[in-house]
């Protein structure tokens, strides 16, 4: 039986180290989580103009109606939502070891993780290399993206020491 309430009690309150550190995971998957809700409406047609900084090199609407954007014949915000949907469920399943989170759980958060950190690169070149203009969404999602892979790398690696010394 999952002990519904331990979970919930450590997820609001635990202090150990790899909850704060899935706690921020969580936050950042939630803040793309919205950037790349914004960026699939612009993609279903929902909102027709997505606000860019003032310039020449900006040009989110560009870059989110390129061939690229719709490569695997959907929209690629909708996959990048996905994935952070995804990486917000994996940060919080199960709580803390203590109620039964099984290492292997972070083990998938960071495969995850590490699809996001993939992509957030390959994005970032063809906008600078092929598309020449920079979509302000796509880059924060980036960052959003860099910033959970470097605290994801440490909560694999603590995952990986329990498994070996399981």
């Amino acid at each position: 039986m999952i002990p519904v309430d331990a979970i919930r009690e450590a997820l609001r309150n635990d202090r150990s180290t790899s909850m704060v550190r899935r706690r921020r995971i969580a936050l950042l998957a939630a803040l793309g989580l919205a950037d790349f809700a914004l960026i699939s409406l612009y993609q279903t047609g929902v909102i027709r103009h997505l606000p860019d900084l003032p310039g020449r090199l900006f040009d989110s609407d560009q870059v989110n109606a390129s061939h690229k954007a719709y490569a695997w014949g959907l929209p690629d915000g909708t996959t990048g939502a996905m994935l952070y949907a995804l990486t917000l469920m994996l940060a919080t399943a199960g709580g803390t070891r203590a109620t039964g989170r099984p290492p292997f759980l972070s083990l998938v958060m960071g495969g995850v993780v590490g699809v996001g950190v993939v992509g957030a690169l390959d994005y970032l070149r063809d906008m600078v290399f092929e598309q020449r203009r920079v979509c302000l969404y796509c880059v924060t999602g980036a960052a959003l993206n860099l910033g959970m892979g470097a605290i994801a790398a440490r909560e694999v690696g603590e995952a990986l020491r329990e498994l070996r010394g399981a």
